[in-house]
């Protein structure tokens, strides 16, 4: 059943159909802070993340006509930034369109057997809740005094944080992003990029991976951590 948001949604869509810009305007403050969030995160650029927004609804407007009522309206619009983004990766010639073979089978060979749905790991939301290192050394840097040394600390700290993101597989980044700072279940996730289930599973599993490989010098051992979650 639809939820009363949903159902909004669903009016508004009827409105811009028809033209309507101020049902537009609506959707757009609905939507713009948790897609700006999402495209920032996706870059760490403000211009580039900008960008990417104004394109997302310039395409809901144009494309408004080709909506079908059967959607959900937010999925509608983060698969539109999902091709924007993908889009704009491609521009700049460092996307892969297809994940690594071998990230994608981790499922089919039974090594991510810790994402099904009864692990302890797994919130009742369904994110995957073995993603510590980013939360813990966000955590730190936010409790740092603004000493000279401390600001030097925590701008390190940050940098680790942009560039172990921007290491991984743009669209490893993009499930990850959309799991952990958007707090989106996986079969949101699944249905807002029309991939399998178990897809979303094994792109957060292996981009947690490459993560707390990249970020363990700031926060120990994280596996440990998770282990006594």
């Amino acid at each position: 059943m639809a939820t009363a948001s949903e159902n909004q949604d669903l009016k508004l869509m009827a409105s811009i159909k028809r033209g309507n810009m101020e049902a537009f305007e609506q959707l757009f403050y609905k939507y713009y802070r948790r897609l700006y969030a999402l495209f920032y995160r996706l870059c760490w650029d403000d211009g580039r993340a900008e960008d990417l927004l104004q394109e997302t609804f310039m395409r809901v407007w144009r494309g408004a006509m080709t909506f079908r009522d059967d959607l959900k309206v937010s999925s509608w619009i983060y698969r539109i930034g999902r091709n924007c983004w993908i889009d704009l990766e491609a521009r700049r010639k460092s996307v892969r369109r297809a994940v690594d073979v071998e990230s994608d089978s981790l499922l089919d060979s039974g090594r991510v057997d810790a994402l099904s749905e009864g692990d302890p790991r797994a919130t009742t939301s369904g994110r995957y809740a073995a993603i510590r290192p980013v939360q813990l050394i966000e955590e730190m840097a936010k409790g740092k005094e603004e000493s000279p040394v401390d600001r030097a600390e925590k701008r390190e700290i940050e940098d680790g944080v942009r560039s172990g993101l921007l290491d991984l597989d743009p669209m490893h980044r993009l499930v990850l992003v959309m799991s952990f700072y958007q707090g989106m279940t996986y079969t949101e996730i699944a249905d807002a990029l029309e991939i399998p289930l178990g897809t979303v599973k094994s792109r957060v599993y292996y981009a947690e991976k490459k993560l707390r490989d990249k970020l363990k010098r700031f926060v120990g051992n994280p596996a440990e951590g998770v282990k006594n979650a």
